[in-house]
């Protein structure tokens, strides 16, 4: 056999086994959907039946009754902002949740006046295990009304300039945004109770702000009424629409990026198109390596 072959062969099998060590190994990376650790997106998507998109391009031009997921990690482009404007504007529902990341620019570009704090909540009375994981009992009767009582947050913030009608979920009296960062109540430093969550109508569709997009990863999707929360919100009077989780804006990392390529790789080979080529591609190579193989002999 000659070299070239061997070296063809070589390179046909070490890049086989990268593609399946891409496509099995499991990202690690936070709110990734193909992350099945604890903060990861696995069971949202599953859930709520969730999809993906790479591009606000992905958009459809007629949104009723779909919810985009947004958790602004990454700065938009104002040419983003505007298609995601456009979104609302035509009927969608954006679900926005932030707590250190880009959604005030988010908030400022849709004209509304509701902004995240961007600092810690913490309270020390309601919470599970620690301040860090305050539990939210306080909701506006519609949430009520559907039978959620209890939600936990995870590391969350609060909202701010938010009307008594738009707020749909409050912190206790005892909780306190840690503006200093020191984990204790000092002097002078707010206290609660204060808006997690909202909702308010913008254009035709709707704007949904959380206050910590934590509620949606695996390890807390599941904790006391978290569920039932993230259905309220993203159910149009009890039927769900279509919901796109934007990966576009959270950090990944090169692992990411790869399994990202990988599956657009293959849903564009699975198309009916691409099939046929790729059958006629291999009928041409074996013809060829038959033809060959039939005038060697002769």
């Amino acid at each position: 056999m000659r070299v070239s072959s061997i070296l063809f062969a070589v390179v046909v099998v070490i890049l086989v086994i990268s593609l399946l060590c891409v496509w099995f190994y499991p990202s690690v990376q936070d709110f990734m959907a193909s992350n099945t650790m604890w903060n990861g997106l696995r069971s949202f998507n599953s859930e709520f039946g969730a999809d993906n998109i790479d591009s606000l391009d992905d958009l459809p031009d007629l949104p009723d009754k779909t919810v985009l997921v947004a958790i602004p990690y990454l700065e938009y482009t104002n040419e983003e902002l505007s298609k995601i404007k456009r979104f609302v504007d035509n009927g969608g529902t954006l679900l926005l949740m932030d707590d250190y990341g880009y959604g005030n620019s988010v908030l400022a570009y849709l004209g509304v006046s509701a902004r995240f704090t961007n600092k810690p909540l913490l309270d020390p009375l309601f919470n599970y295990k620690n301040q860090s994981l305050p539990r939210i009992t306080e909701f506006a009767p519609g949430l009520k009304e559907s039978g959620i009582d209890v939600i936990m947050l995870n590391h969350a913030t609060t909202l701010t300039n938010v009307t008594e009608s738009e707020a749909t979920a409050f912190s206790s009296s005892t909780s306190f945004l840690d503006i200093n960062e020191n984990g204790v109540l000092d002097e002078g430093e707010p206290k609660g109770p204060f808006v997690v969550a909202a909702q308010l109508r913008l254009g035709k569709g709707t704007l949904a702000l959380v206050s910590d997009p934590s509620i949606a990863i695996n390890a807390m999707i599941g904790r006391d009424d978290n569920y039932d929360f993230i259905k309220y919100l993203t159910h149009y009077g009890g039927e769900q629409g279509k919901i796109l989780v934007d990966r576009s804006h959270l950090t990944q990392t090169p692992l990411d990026v790869s399994k990202t390529r990988l599956i657009n790789t293959r849903e564009m080979l699975s198309s009916p198109y691409a099939l046929v080529g790729i059958i006629a591609i291999i009928f041409v190579a074996v013809s060829r390596y038959t033809l060959k193989k039939e005038k060697s002999i002769g």
